[in-house]
This record gives C-alpha cells, structure tokens and sequence, in this order.
C-alpha cells in the first residue's frame, strides 16, 4: 500500500537516498539520487550517483574543476545504500519543487534506498562548495562547514 504524498514528503530528508528517473537526465535510465537540502519552502536538492568512474574524472580534469568534487562512496558499508562502488559528481545538482516531486511519486517512479553517513554528506557538501559551476542561491542554502564541526 502507498503511503499518502504529505506523509512521504515529510520524511523526505537530508542524506536520504532515492532511486528514480528523470528528465534532468537523458539516459532515461534510474539513478540513485541523495537529497542534499529540503528547504521551508519545499524545495528539494539532490544530488545524483553514478558507477561511472572514468566518465567524471574525465569530465572534471577536462574542466580543470576542484579533485573535491568526485566524492567516493564506498559500497557495502554499514552507512551506504549501495552494493557497488558509488561516485557523486558535485558539479551539478538537481532542484525539484515538491509538485514535480509529487507527480514523480504518483507516477510510482521513486523507491527510497537509504541513507548516507554524515561523513559522506559532508564530503558531498564541501564539493558542492568548491564547485565553480553550482550556482551561488544553491551554495548558500548548503549548511555551513561550522555544521560539521566535530569534538
């Protein structure tokens, strides 16, 4: 039985992690997605995963863009969904108001996965910062470096 909209939408949080596809990629093809911000105004900012190692790296030497920005998430580990080597390339992400969120859930097109360790958000965070081509409005809904601080 599916669970009402509001009740999913609620639970949708940072560090969670879906399995989806989109427009915003034309492959068509499912990709493990990380919600990254949820913000008062129901906004939703994912990140997207990939297995495609080769395929970033180039991308980001052929940029000159930050080593930062291909974060490794290791597959198998008691904080990650993913059962193979995982990469998430922070020089893009993916913005959904909680409408075209809803239409992909009616459509039955969205499984939650899991969700990440702080560690890994965190590296995901910092290389979305150190990315010249996320816009400067995503960057400051980001939470701050001073949020991870630890003991």
């Amino acid at each position: 039985m599916k669970i009402p909209f509001d009740l999913f939408l609620s639970a949708v949080r940072e560090r969670k992690v879906y399995y989806f596809t989109t427009p915003k990629i034309t492959t068509g093809v499912p990709h493990y997605f990380i919600c990254i911000k949820k913000t008062d105004e129901s906004l939703l900012v994912f990140t997207c995963c990939t297995s495609q190692f080769e395929s970033r790296r180039r991308f980001i030497e052929s940029r000159n863009l930050p080593n930062e920005t291909l974060v490794y998430i290791k597959p198998n580990e008691d904080s990650s969904p993913f059962t193979k080597e995982t990469f998430v390339d922070c020089n893009n992400c993916f913005i959904y108001t909680a409408n075209e969120f809803k239409k992909m859930y009616d459509s039955s097109i969205i499984q939650y996965s899991g969700e990440i360790s702080d560690i890994y958000y965190e590296q995901i965070i910092i290389g979305l910062r150190a990315s010249p081509l996320i816009e400067e409005e995503i960057k400051a809904i980001l939470p701050s470096e001073d949020d991870f601080l630890t003991v």
